[in-house]
């Protein structure tokens, strides 16, 4: 589903320290700074923002650059919903609706954890993308 040739970034960088409880109780302008902060990673490092509902993961989803997925999509960024009972599905988006998704996540969504992985770190149902 992701693509197995991008390898994992040489050095640290920004994206590494991404990382946010959900929901945050950080006010909707810090909440869109992080998002942005996200999505300019997502543009330079072969990463993806995943988010993983707690407390048992059931569902999951990552947000990518649509060239690092299998599949063609026309919209530069990809959503892959991942769950347990429902299987996997990819919604491919815009920046903004990149942004706004990514905006209500940390503000609304069910208790977890949002987070930014290498794309040769991630994997789906257990095996590797």
């Amino acid at each position: 589903m992701i693509s197995q040739t991008v390898g994992v970034p040489d050095t640290p960088a920004a994206w590494q320290d991404l990382e946010a409880d959900v929901p945050t109780l950080r006010s909707p302008t810090e909440a869109v700074a992080f998002a942005e902060c996200v999505l300019v990673e997502l543009r330079h490092e072969p990463v993806a923002a995943r988010f993983q509902s707690a407390p048992d993961f059931s569902t999951e989803w990552i947000l990518c650059q649509s060239k690092h997925l299998s599949a063609s999509a026309s919209e530069p960024f990809a959503r892959v919903r991942i769950d347990r009972r429902h299987g996997v599905d990819i919604e491919p988006c815009s920046r903004a609706e990149a942004r706004e998704g990514l905006c209500a996540v940390l503000t609304q969504s069910e208790l977890g954890r949002v987070d930014v992985q290498p794309i040769a770190a991630l994997s789906v149902g257990g095996r590797g993308c």
